[in-house]
């Protein structure tokens, strides 16, 4: 059986394999609050001084330091926009609406049809409506954030989101990783949020599928326990992280976030041995993957952005549980 530490490690491990060293964003990011004027210094342009930079160093590895740090500090202030943005009705219950082009047939407001669903298709619409409402959130946080830069362009002044958000703009122009594919600020952290949601979601469903029996309250201690089992997940790099949830089978070939967890996914083991149990990931899916002269790695940069992944999965809980899909799983079978 698996053990709860297994996969950091054995993570760890891989990325060392593969030939990468770990560049840790947490004092580049308190280096930033101590001086903001860090954020415009050749430095952190140069894997931010944390390690020498061989000759034959990547100029994605350069690109990846600095747009991670730019994005994870950003996105403490992404946290607390969400936080204020997420609509809420008067029993606090997180206000959903019927996403665009839905595949699923349903209606939010169809609360006989929501019930007479079957749990998957519930799942993928619940999923779908999820996806949508932290997009518009994160699309009036963008607006926001440049609004700030033009105010303070305009005014000659300068704060240190204006300067985050215009470095991150400047560095993801000439970025060869992401200028090709056009990707900004507001579509990467659409494509992340909805990474965080799909693994949130993924735990919080394979509850009752790896451990049927527990009551809702048991359910969402268990998911809330071993979230920090899955924590290592989002400090590795793009590549492990997309070979491992693809060995789980638990990436769709369309990379939606709208996918159930399919029932044959090995990702997630229940560890009988942890006080109380515990979901764990399988460590014994992870294959050391790099691109060809690929050293470095930072890990995802919400993973920086102090309790915006734990936000992530309170928001799942709170959606899994008013619409009793703990249950509803175990009642499918």
């Amino acid at each position: 059986m698996a053990r709860s530490n297994d996969f950091a490690l054995t993570y760890l491990a891989a990325h060392e394999q593969a030939g990468m060293a770990r560049i840790n964003l947490a004092p580049v990011l308190h280096r930033i609050a101590e001086d903001p004027n860090y954020l415009f210094s050749e430095e952190l342009q140069r894997l931010a001084g944390q390690c020498p930079a061989h000759a034959d160093t990547r100029k994605e590895d350069y690109e990846k330091v600095a747009i991670n740090t730019l994005l994870a500090f950003l996105y403490n202030d992404l946290r607390e926009h969400i936080v204020n943005r997420m609509p809420l009705d008067a029993a606090g219950h997180i206000i959903l609406s019927n996403p665009p082009d839905s595949p699923h047939g349903l209606d939010i407001a169809d609360s006989a049809g929501l019930d007479a669903a079957p749990v998957d298709t519930l799942i993928g619409f619940l999923r779908d409506s999820i996806c949508h409402l932290l997009d518009a959130i994160i699309k009036d946080w963008a607006i926001k954030v440049m609004a700030e830069e033009e105010r303070c362009r305009a005014e000659g002044s300068i704060t240190p989101l204006a300067a985050a958000s215009f470095v991150l703009a400047n560095t993801l122009e000439s970025s060869v990783l992401h200028a090709p594919s056009g990707y900004d600020m507001l579509s990467i952290t659409k494509t992340g949020s909805h990474t965080a949601l799909h693994v949130c979601w993924n735990l919080c469903e394979s509850a009752p599928m790896l451990k049927p029996g527990l009551t809702l309250d048991q359910y969402d201690d268990l998911s809330r326990r071993s979230l920090k089992q899955v924590l290592p997940l989002s400090m590795g790099s793009l590549g492990m992280l997309c070979q491992f949830m693809g060995a789980g089978s638990i990436e769709a070939d369309d990379h939606q976030a709208i996918h159930p967890l399919p029932a044959h996914q090995t990702a997630f083991v229940y560890d009988e041995d942890a006080p109380g149990g515990m979901i764990v990931l399988n460590a014994d899916l992870i294959e050391p993957t790099a691109q060809p002269g690929e050293r470095h790695y930072t890990g995802c940069p919400a993973f920086y952005a102090n309790g915006l992944i734990n936000l992530y999965m309170e928001i799942v809980l709170s959606v899994a549980a008013r619409y009793d899909i703990y249950g509803r799983k175990q009642r499918a079978g």
